[in-house]
């Protein structure tokens, strides 16, 4: 008997965010395993709808909201889940596991333990090391660690494989690894002390919230030319832009944010870009009251380890705060002031009509 197939187009558009939340409640009535077997469902190893502090199987509850939506019932043979539908409770505004890229800060970490070992053989899930590094990152993300594949040991082993057999020297073929992989490895090979200081860092001077928020490579354009770098290049990109980051999560500080705001409203009477003079507040009111990001002019890739006074930071708009940084070789905020000034007659320049 041949089954019917649904496409995700079509589980898509009869998906609402209320017959989500029957099916969650629907699995809360029944239990996990009763939902899963009533509806017809696997258990899942990977996707995970997260909700007030629990793990939902994310097709298992797809499936049984496209029933309250439509009235038609699907089991687990009618439709595939994956990816498809992590991005379509997504969109609807849950937070699903699955697929987490590794984070920067992930990765130094993971290839601390690789440079610790000589790069040469397979770090095992079971090894203690692997242990503990999986359980410290699965403390990162407390609603991730709710899956119970995410950051698990075997995750690691597989993670520090990716990038061991990327080593130069590695004899076989490499495995299937992300392009983050690669560049943190070239940093190591490039710096290893530097890159071992700094992965010691990560683990005593940044807060565990502070840590998973640290990006991914798409948060980070401006080193999106790492590859055709040096390695020595690569190293020194690498670091500065973790040390950025600790900066940003730095500068969100309530207290030093407020001063630096507060010190612009005293001497300019308004909290715009220093740069480009584009004021959230005016052009999306109500909405960008007091928004404004923070900037030091000096990158501390350059300056290294400062204290930094208000005077050491500027506050500047997104677009000019990336484009400062898109480059290998930063502007300073006087260059880009220079580079608009030969703009000025285009309206945009000064974002305002």
């Amino acid at each position: 008997m041949q089954v019917k197939r649904l496409t995700h187009a079509q589980l898509k558009k009869a998906l609402t965010r209320q017959s989500v939340y029957q099916a969650i409640r629907e699995c809360d009535r029944l239990g996990r395993e009763r939902f899963l077997a009533e509806n017809g469902f696997d258990t899942a190893h990977e996707y995970f709808l997260i909700h007030d502090g629990r793990a939902y199987d994310s097709k298992a509850i797809a499936g049984v909201a496209y029933r309250f939506d439509t009235g038609e019932k699907v089991v687990a043979a009618n439709f595939s889940g994956g990816k498809p539908i992590v991005a379509m409770l997504t969109d609807l505004g849950f937070r699903v596991t699955g697929d987490a890229d590794w984070t920067w800060p992930e990765l130094v970490l993971a290839c601390d333990l690789l440079y610790g070992r000589g790069w040469s053989t397979t770090i095992r899930a079971s090894d203690s090391a692997v242990q503990e590094l999986s359980q410290y990152l699965r403390s990162l993300d407390t609603d991730f660690a709710l899956s119970p594949g995410y950051r698990s040991p075997h995750s690691v082993q597989l993670k520090l494989e990716n990038i061991r057999t990327a080593h130069p020297d590695y004899p076989g073929k490499p495995t299937r690894g992300a392009r983050l992989d690669r560049l943190v490895l070239q940093a190591f090979l490039a710096d290893p002390g530097g890159m071992h200081e700094l992965s010691t860092r990560l683990r005593t001077d940044t807060s565990l919230a502070e840590m998973r928020t640290v990006g991914t490579e798409e948060e980070y354009p401006e080193v999106d030319e790492l590859g055709t770098l040096d390695s020595e290049g690569v190293a020194s990109a690498l670091e500065g832009a973790v040390k950025r980051r600790w900066a940003a999560a730095r500068e969100r500080d309530p207290k030093l944010r407020k001063q630096k705001i507060a010190q612009s409203m005293q001497e300019r009477g308004e909290v715009s870009c220093e740069v480009c003079g584009f004021d959230f507040a005016q052009v999306y009111p109500g909405h960008g009251d007091g928004y404004i990001e923070v900037h030091h002019r000096v990158p501390l890739h350059v300056s290294g380890e400062v204290s930094s006074t208000l005077d050491d930071l500027i506050l500047l708009c997104a677009n000019c705060h990336r484009i400062i940084h898109r480059k290998k070789t930063w502007l300073t905020p006087d260059e880009l002031r220079q580079i608009l000034a030969t703009r000025v007659n285009r309206s945009f320049v000064v974002g305002r009509t």
